[in-house]
């Protein structure tokens, strides 16, 4: 059936699920996030003109990233302060305005209000619930919820249902009078301390907290009839509203797929035939739409062919809930070429209607799917036609004034298209509309709550992956216990490096191909940037002042199609250079650039990649994929590594950090191949690298691979590129890089470091002549880094003991379990920090003080602490939160404690 056929068929049942969730609002309403309580985005009523122009571009008072909603002829929204303003459509005039409170802290507000007869109801970041008069902005009711609200209220006929991030769901009547209240975290995970404190999860647990006791709600819920639909810590909470009390229908779980844990919900959705749509990810891109359905005492589970993402199939994550009509369910991603898709149930393959990557949610006019892009951009895509956009579509596009990405999901009315922006302006397109773009820079990027304390200088700051150029992954800012919650904050991507701080600012990029600027202090988003093309890029930002004074941020972003080395304004975001690099960043290489003088300085590989390679050593995991007789490595390949194809080349660049013109250039492929797995550092005024060239060198003979390295170390000046001193005896092999410190290197990795043994060692080299200081015990391996602080150094194990090691010997004095995967451990002396804000007492034989909150499916990636403050970025949940210690936890609590 074609598109066009295809979509008049299932019209009918598109008008009558709008009719079905919102009985009594007016056709020309949008009360609700995406249109109705179901978050369908349906819109079959609405109808668009093929051309529109701005009618209006309304200022706030900081970027917008909720919904805006529409009732009797106003246009209500919340920008991520928490001002909420009534604007008249027909003038463009604000009626009125109103604050919510809690100062700097209530950031980030995402959830958008809801209409519901005379009222307006607004969930805040600082934990208030308000229930406000929508003719006139004055509070009818206000909720102290403890924590904050993430999710937009969704309303029913005669009342509303509000969830918490900690995952309490209210039910209230239209004027904000509580009905009911029901706790996930009391009920299901059957815990009864303080969901936020670490101590109380220890006390409850005995051991550290597991993908088993995440909780939070931090996306939208939904409504099917009179059965509320909560994401809350990887499940599906399906809750009927009984009248004055709750019933629990089912708990539902996702099923096994790349793993058995519970895990993150990115999106959900429902049509009025009770499906619900759960955009999922449980680790490393596997995710997918699963479909459930409760049935009775039972739930259905199906897929939406062609959502299907993992490390070995091509295409990126959703991180946004899928829109629905009939049998057709439309999705974005943020991935050039796939940004809006159109799957059908039963078919295997979708369709794309539109190529710009987005992380906001499609709206379904009778003709069209309209969305804001992550390139600043309006997108109103033809439903009928053949072919993609550009190419048989009619596409039309709009362009916000400055190109700050729209996150939040649009409205439509009355063929007006109402999109709240990160610049901070409301633009209202429409028929005829001929307004000029604003010019004003509202500058929501500047900082608005600066740190404080005696940590709060620059040479406090985690300024890269492991902390400093020298890779130490260490520093000494007087942790101590208790922790305390400062900020939390969503993230609509996935991480794989460590937080990184400086001037003030938190810094993140996504494998996805967006990089994010937030406060330290509060958390706020300041400026958010993407680039297209960027593919599973698991690399760490770098902040720097250059020589000039200007504060840097240099990101490698990696991709199969191209591979670009950016450097931003710390402040601004704006793209200052880019240069061309080569290879996958992969599992291993997470570091930035090192910088010397006004030189910076990365290393690589280089060679062909498909998501899926073509032989076993190559591959991570399935099936190697042939390519007419070359060697492909998978974009993501394999930790088990014999050898590397014969165009892989060991390659260093240097790039003048002014301008991105390239200094110098290495190739070490006179040594071997390889050059991905690697690492590099700096460590008084010298560069130092390593390199893995496979641990086999009878396959590498077979293959005609140069054969006598299994890998190379070298010391070089990082001026000029000119070797001092190299050694083939002492190398790094996988999913680890090299570390520096009082005149010695270390050296570690996942593989063995040459065939006919098991054993794994940490090596520690002289830095002046790469000369053998010590070896260690054998180790199970040592990943990611091996961790050098003014006391201790310890390397984390693959599902083994971490170990500290005697830092005059190599021998192995004390050792770690609680059996963690990859997790990247960092040390702020004496403790070192894990997944979900593990914190363990080295000084205390191994001792776990603290664990949790649970806000990671996964445990890939540990906290840091910057400036008196501890980070932490969750790598599958789409979470960042911080925290404070010792003495200031007492002073500085978050938002929502009173």
């Amino acid at each position: 059936m074609n598109s066009l056929i295809r979509q008049k068929a299932t019209l009918a049942i598109a008008v009558t699920t709008c009719s079905l969730v919102v009985a009594n609002a007016p056709a020309a309403d949008w009360p609700q996030v995406q249109g109705d309580a179901l978050r369908s985005g349906n819109a079959s009523t609405q109808t668009l003109q093929k051309s529109l122009g701005l009618v209006a571009a309304i200022p706030m008072t900081d970027a917008i990233l909720a919904s805006p909603v529409v009732s009797d002829g106003k246009v209500f929204v919340i920008d991520g302060s928490g001002v909420v303003v009534a604007i008249d459509i027909a003038t463009q005039r604000v009626a009125w305005k109103f604050a919510t409170r809690g100062g700097p802290g209530n950031c980030n507000n995402v959830a958008a209000p809801t209409v519901i007869g005379d009222f307006l109801h607004i969930g805040t970041m600082a934990g208030f619930y308000y229930v406000l008069n929508r003719e006139t902005g004055e509070v009818v009711n206000e909720i102290d919820c403890g924590e904050p609200i993430f999710a937009a209220p969704a309303a029913g006929k005669d009342r509303a249902y509000c969830a918490t991030l900690g995952a309490k769901l209210y039910a209230l009547k239209p004027n904000g009078d509580v009905i009911w209240t029901w706790d996930f975290v009391k009920e299901v995970v059957d815990f009864d301390g303080d969901r936020w404190k670490g101590a109380d999860w220890l006390k409850f647990r005995g051991d550290r907290v597991t993908w088993r006791d995440h909780f939070v709600c931090s996306r939208d819920i939904c409504l099917v009839d009179n059965t509320i639909v909560m994401p809350a810590g990887g499940r599906t909470i399906f809750l009927e509203d009984s009248g004055d009390r709750p019933t629990l229908k089912k708990v539902g779980e996702i099923p096994s797929f790349a793993g058995k844990e519970f895990p993150a919900t990115f999106g959900q959705s429902a049509d009025a035939a009770g499906n619900v749509y759960v955009q999922w990810h449980r680790r490393d891109n596997a995710g997918r739409v699963e479909v459930l359905k409760l049935n009775g005492d039972d739930l259905e589970t199906s897929v939406v062919h062609g959502t299907e993402t993992s490390i070995g199939q091509h295409g990126l994550l959703s991180f946004a809930p899928v829109s629905v009509r009939g049998e057709d369910v439309y999705r974005v991603r943020p991935e050039h070429g796939l940004g809006l898709c159109r799957h059908t149930i039963g078919v295997e393959q979708p369709e794309v209607l539109c190529d710009a990557g987005a992380i906001c949610p499609p709206v379904l006019t009778l003709d069209h799917a309209v969305y804001g892009g992550l390139d600043g951009q309006i997108h109103v895509v033809p439903l009928a036609g053949d072919g993609v956009a550009g190419d048989g579509r009619e596409h039309f596009t709009f362009a916000t004034a400055f190109g700050a990405p729209i996150s939040a999901p649009l409205a439509v009315v009355d063929g007006r298209v109402f999109a709240g922006c990160e610049d901070g302006y409301l633009y209202i397109l429409g028929p005829k509309g001929n307004a000029e773009l604003p010019t004003e820079d509202l500058e929501v990027s500047e900082l608005r709550s600066s740190l404080t304390g005696r940590f709060a200088a620059a040479k406090y700051n985690w300024y890269t992956n492991y902390g400093d150029f020298g890779g130490t992954n260490a520093n000494d800012q007087d942790l101590k216990p208790p922790l305390r919650m400062r900020w939390a904050r969503r993230l609509e991507g996935t991480v794989k490096h460590l937080p990184v701080c400086g001037g003030g600012r938190m810094y993140m990029h996504t494998a996805e191909g967006q990089i994010l600027a937030v406060e330290q202090d509060t958390g706020r988003l300041l400026w958010r940037r993407y680039w297209p093309d960027v593919y599973l890029s698991f690399t760490s930002p770098l902040y720097i002042k250059s020589t000039t004074g200007v504060e840097k941020l240099i990101v490698p972003q990696g991709g199969i199609k191209k591979s670009r080395m950016r450097c931003l304004n710390a402040a601004t975001g704006e793209l200052l250079w880019e240069a061309p690099f080569t290879g996958s960043p992969s599992w291993s290489r997470q570091f930035p650039p090192v910088v010397h003088g006004n030189v910076a300085i990365y290393a690589s590989g280089s060679g062909e990649y498909a998501a899926q390679g073509t032989e076993k050593p190559f591959v991570f995991k399935g099936e190697p994929v042939e390519r007419d007789g070359r060697e492909v490595m998978s974009w993501i390949y394999s930790n088990d590594n014999p050898y590397y194809p014969q165009d892989h080349r060991p390659r260093i660049w240097a790039w003048d950090l002014e301008t991105g013109k390239v200094v110098w250039e290495k190739d070490f492929s006179e040594f071997g191949r390889g050059g991905n797995d690697c690492g590099i550092c700096v460590l008084d005024g010298k560069l130092y690298y390593s390199v893995f060239f496979g641990y086999a060198a009878s396959q590498r003979q077979r293959r005609g691979l140069p054969v006598e390295n299994n890998g190379l170390t070298a010391c070089l000046d990082p001026a000029t590129g000119d070797v001092i001193w190299k050694t083939t005896d002492y190398y790094v092999t996988s999913k680890c890089t090299l570390s520096s410190r009082d005149g010695r290197i270390f050296i570690g990795g996942f593989n063995r470091a040459k065939e006919g043994t098991d054993d794994r060692f940490v090596w520690c080299l002289k830095a002046e002549d790469g000369s053998l200081e010590w070896k260690s015990d054998p180790v199970t391996s040592a990943l990611n880094v091996v961790t050098v602080g003014e006391k201790y150094v310890f390397s984390n194990a693959l599902r083994g003991k971490g170990n500290v090691f005697d830092r005059s010997t190599g021998k192995v004095v004390n050792s770690i379990g609680h059996n963690y995967a990859c997790c990247r451990f960092t040390l702020s002396e004496p403790y070192v920090l894990g997944a979900n804000m593990d914190m363990i007492d080295l000084s205390q034989d191994g001792k776990l003080v603290s664990t949790g909150p649970a806000i990671d499916s996964r445990e890939c990636l540990g906290a840091v602490v910057s400036n008196g403050r501890i980070f932490y970025m969750s790598q599958a949940s789409g979470f960042v939160v911080s925290q404070t210690y010792g003495a200031a936890s007492e002073t500085l609590p978050a938002v929502w404690e009173r």
